[in-house]
């Protein structure tokens, strides 16, 4: 009963805690990624456990407001991983939309990959986001995260981790561009914030919340 009321705990923990792409039945999740190179708002809706549509918007805000795409993704959650006192999951998602960042707009696809691992101390997270059309790609991002919380606190407290981020983005016509940013993350119930500064000064701000 312990060990079942732990998994419990940490399911309900790591819901809350992670950009999941699929969450508790029925829920609706708002999500944003921001820093001066690229702002990413996504809207998600849980139908089953295991599997969500979203509609993603993306915009570079340093190249104007031409430079967006729109969205619309199937996200899958492939494996869980339940155990006493940790939980894993490897989620796929699929989508098309509608991109212009290379200046002239058109169809887009979009493919992505992530894995994460966590208890109430420590915190792991490996995805891969590909944006491509039929000449190629339009844009790409690989994420590394590790973290660990300093406390731990009670389902009803106020919960933070300490996140160090690496990220490579690569644009049609760009060379990859490497970030490392050491984050704090807050959440309180169903809402969740995060603030990091990268190394090269970029300020990043998160944000997560499900209803």
């Amino acid at each position: 009963m312990k060990k079942l009321l732990c998994s419990l705990l940490i399911g309900g923990f790591s819901t809350m805690a992670s950009a999941h792409p699929t969450s508790f039945q029925g829920s609706t999740g708002l999500m944003g990624e921001h820093s001066p190179s690229l702002s990413h708002n996504q809207l998600n809706h849980s139908w089953r456990y295991w599997f969500a549509t979203g509609l993603h918007y993306y915009q570079r805000p340093q190249e104007g407001d031409d430079s967006y795409a729109v969205l619309g993704t199937t996200n899958f959650l492939l494996k869980r991983w339940n155990k006493s006192n940790l939980q894993a999951n490897l989620y796929a998602l699929g989508g098309a939309g509608y991109s212009n960042f290379k200046g002239v707009g058109g169809e887009v696809y979009f493919a992505g990959a992530q894995f994460d691992i966590e208890d109430r101390d420590y915190y792991f997270l490996a995805k891969h986001k590909h944006m491509f059309t039929t000449d190629g790609s339009d844009y790409q991002a690989s994420t590394l995260r590790v973290g660990f919380s300093p406390y731990v606190e009670g389902f009803d407290g106020i919960h933070s981790w300490l996140i160090l981020s690496v990220m490579q983005t690569k644009f049609w016509d760009e060379s990859p561009t490497w970030e490392v940013t050491p984050t704090l993350r807050v959440f309180y119930k169903n809402l969740l914030f995060e603030i990091g500064q990268s190394f090269s000064g970029d300020t990043n701000f998160n944000y997560i919340t499900h209803f």
